[in-house]
């Protein structure tokens, strides 16, 4: 008699941290080439999952979208949320947690890591781009930092592949000794009575499967994702008992949600006091440092900013028109060889009219959007999509939109096609929508030929001034005419 190999666990493992710290790449890192991706159920977020076996052990590592805070906002942060809580069907349970922060932001990044601990998972925290941190020849004390926070701590290098195999061996042993980590309990004690009471109201109403980080955000996050959960299986009369319980925590000082980023914030401050040797004010910056001085400035980051996005559209124009003309070339050729072997009829008109001239008219658009796509990836890996956005998110709050809006609608002068679909960079849905609405408007290369044409047809040839050019063109100046002043107004309005 023979029997079955018995089948192996599988070990979900999720990687979460801020965006811009390296998460994707140290994903890449551990994961390697067997890697299954797709979307999460009812959203467009990507869903990355990569199987791997360690120290006899497989497991599954989920990358999680970049986020600042586990307070679902947007559908990004409430995928990492419903993952983390085990609420995302295709999931299942997470049975650890990867928090990969950056090293030369710690203190910042702690924010995310006290409402991981919060959820009381295991977690390994890695901090990457520690070589970026030396560069900067601040003494880091890692081992009171190790014993302060209460979890693993290890240095990592993501790009070069450092720390991984610390990493792994970390893992591996909180995944076999399954430690249950405590909560950090940061919260005043009038906060911890509140939490108290609404468990119990939760019991009363019959809904007692709320856990203890889920009952924390159905306090903190007004109208959020909990809270609209939680009302559709009680009513209003548990909206009105939750509003109480915010009130008296703002007669307390507790006034919500602005305790949780004290409390969170001041907990960061208490764990790196001390840490470094070397005061905040004196550190050499870093050439991360100096180029983001100059990226942000409120002069030179605009202009290269601005001469960035020239490029990128001149170059999407100019690389994809060949492309085009070959995918024209293309759908000419199979429609002249149906022709030619089929006789004038409906069939040759369904082939020829329908199939070829409609796949054609899709795949025309394909190269402008594989190449915008591409520079767009490029300056999210990089970590200029961020700092752009940041640039222009002032001036695009003057119209209701996001700063991230600005590449999609700049795209759109190009062809609306393209600029429509990398409105998905958007993370806010009220932004995502209103730029995908809007992005239409905008003046596409496709309209100059009909602006011309209306133009000239109707529109007199008027000179409304000329700037003499001697020398470098034959008539000697250059005039700028009425048609002229129209076509560009014509674009204008389509920015406007």
């Amino acid at each position: 008699m023979t029997t079955s190999p018995q089948a192996i666990a599988t070990s979900r493992v999720a990687l979460i941290g801020n965006p811009n710290t390296g998460k994707s790449t140290l994903f890449n890192m551990l994961a390697g080439l067997n890697t299954r991706t797709g979307n999460y159920p009812g959203v467009t977020v990507e869903k990355k999952i990569g199987r791997v076996n360690w120290e006899g052990l497989q497991i599954d590592l989920i990358d999680l979208p970049g986020t600042y805070s586990l307070s679902p906002r947007t559908p990004d942060e409430m995928v990492s949320v419903d993952v983390l809580m085990g609420h995302a069907p295709s999931i299942g349970e997470i049975d650890a947690v990867i928090c990969i922060i950056d090293a030369t932001n710690i203190e910042r990044n702690l924010y995310l890591v006290s409402q991981i601990l919060d959820m009381g998972l295991p977690t390994i925290l890695v901090l990457n781009m520690w070589d970026t941190l030396k560069d900067r020849k601040d003494e880091f004390n890692l081992e009171e930092f190790r014993s302060r926070i209460g979890i693993p701590a290890i240095p990592a290098i993501a790009r070069k592949g450092t720390g991984t195999k610390e990493i792994k061996e970390s893992l591996a042993k909180v995944l076999n000794e399954k430690p249950t980590p405590k909560r950090l309990n940061l919260f005043p004690e009038p906060f911890n009575e509140a939490m108290h009471q609404v468990q119990a109201k939760l019991t009363e109403s019959g809904l007692s499967t709320l856990k203890e980080f889920e009952t924390e955000r159905l306090i903190l996050d007004v109208n959020g994702s909990v809270e609209k959960r939680c009302l559709r299986e009680t009513g209003p009369e548990f909206a009105q008992f939750l509003t109480g319980i915010r009130e008296n925590l703002a007669q307390q000082n507790c006034t919500v949600p602005r305790i949780e980023s004290e409390c969170r914030y001041q907990w960061a401050k208490s764990i790196m006091a001390g840490l470094f040797t070397r005061e905040e004010s004196v550190k050499p910056r870093s050439i991360s440092d100096r180029i983001d001085n100059i990226l942000t400035h409120n002069v030179f980051g605009l202009v290269l900013f601005f001469a960035l996005m020239f490029l990128i559209i001149q170059t999407i124009i100019t690389w994809a028109d060949p492309v085009m003309g070959l995918c024209e070339f293309g759908q000419e050729t199979v429609s002249g060889w149906i022709e030619s072997l089929i006789a004038p009829g409906p069939l040759r008109s369904l082939l020829v009219d329908g199939v070829v001239a409609g796949v054609g008219g899709v795949l025309i658009f394909l190269p402008q959007i594989v190449f915008l796509f591409l520079f767009i990836s490029i300056m999210e890996d990089c970590g200029y999509m961020a700092r752009a956005a940041m640039m222009m998110d002032r001036f695009m709050r003057l119209f209701g939109l996001s700063g991230k809006s600005f590449l999609p609608l700049m795209s759109s002068f190009a062809c609306a096609v393209p600029g429509i679909m990398a409105a998905r960079v958007v993370e806010n849905q009220r932004d995502r929508v209103v730029t995908m609405l809007i992005a239409p408007l905008m003046s596409c290369t496709a309209r100059f030929p009909v602006y011309w044409l209306l133009t000239m047809t109707f529109v007199p040839s008027i000179v409304l001034f000329s700037i003499p050019l001697p020398g470098l063109v034959e008539e000697g100046g250059w005039d700028f005419t009425l048609p002229a002043l129209v076509i560009f107004l014509m674009h204008l309005v389509g920015v406007v």
